[in-house]
């Protein structure tokens, strides 16, 4: 069952990076994450009132969940957001996803792991990745090198909230409870960014734009709770490398559904994937 969940996340995961790219068009990044962020929240809890009891959430995983949150999809899923507007779906989400690789940098640094040599070829290919993307020249107009930072930072929340998620998930597993209380703090978070850079004048949101956000929302939550049941029903080291495997598929779409807003030269395609094989070296290390 994990793995049929770890699948089927991967999948929607790709599919709304399309979604997102298409409606940033008309919008912004800041728009586009609360517009997500507001329904991952709405939506799981719609779901709680006929799936999970009210007691589940009288236990002390919540605090661990809401930490979560925070990092992601709070912090995460913005720079994520921010990085897709601002250097594309193709370079951007496979450096987001490149998150367990991160998660296993902690846990060499905090827990005291031991770093096999997988690990260190790995990490090399995900750096090697990296550079490789965020050298390539667009022949769609210019980018910022710099701007390559908010994927990577994104990367960073992730792996922060993936450990802290599984760290919730055994002493509580209930999933839906769980990815309730993440997006409702995400949405919080959203919310006071918002607030932060002027309030509703900051939005920028057409009728188009709004679709593409709104349908992106819907599937990204699906796949926010297809993770969290990956997680509750296998170890992380099983889901993980599935889940992260989401930008090929990306790049695969944005090839056939994107081909008016990026043009996927070799370099790009080679990046992404070195990135992606790093990548799953790293969380397939025994």
């Amino acid at each position: 069952m994990a793995e049929f969940f770890a699948v089927q996340a991967a999948l929607f995961f790709a599919v709304a990076h399309v979604l997102i790219r298409r409606g940033l068009v008309g919008s912004n990044a800041l728009t586009g994450s609360f517009v997500s962020l507001t329904l991952n929240a709405v939506l799981l809890w719609l779901l709680i009132p006929f799936t999970v009891p009210l007691s589940a959430f009288w236990n002390p995983a919540i605090g661990i969940f809401i930490a979560a949150g925070i990092f992601a999809p709070g912090i995460g899923r913005t720079l994520s957001f921010v990085g897709i507007e601002r250097v594309g779906v193709a370079r951007s989400v496979p450096i987001v996803n490149s998150s367990p690789m991160f998660a296993s940098v902690f846990a060499v640094i905090f827990l005291g792991e031991a770093w096999a040599f997988q690990n260190i070829i790995g990490t090399f290919l995900v750096f090697l990745g990296v550079v490789t993307l965020s050298t390539t020249r667009s022949p769609q107009g210019e980018w910022r090198k710099v701007d390559v930072i908010y994927p990577v930072l994104g990367a960073l929340a992730f792996a922060i909230s993936s450990i802290l998620r599984k760290g919730g998930l055994v002493i509580a597993n209930v999933p839906l409870m769980a990815a309730a209380v993440t997006a409702t703090t995400g949405f919080l978070f959203g919310l006071g960014l918002l607030h932060h850079q002027g309030g509703w004048k900051a939005v920028c949101l057409t009728r188009s734009s709004f679709a593409w956000l709104f349908v992106s929302g819907v599937v990204n939550t699906a796949a926010m709770v297809s993770v969290f049941y990956a997680l509750s029903f296998g170890k992380v080291v099983i889901v993980e490398p599935i889940v992260s495997a989401n930008p090929v598929l990306s790049i695969l779409l944005t090839a056939i559904f994107l081909k008016d807003l990026e043009v996927l030269s070799t370099r790009v395609i080679a990046g992404a994937l070195i990135t992606v094989v790093g990548t799953l070296l790293v969380v397939t290390v025994k």
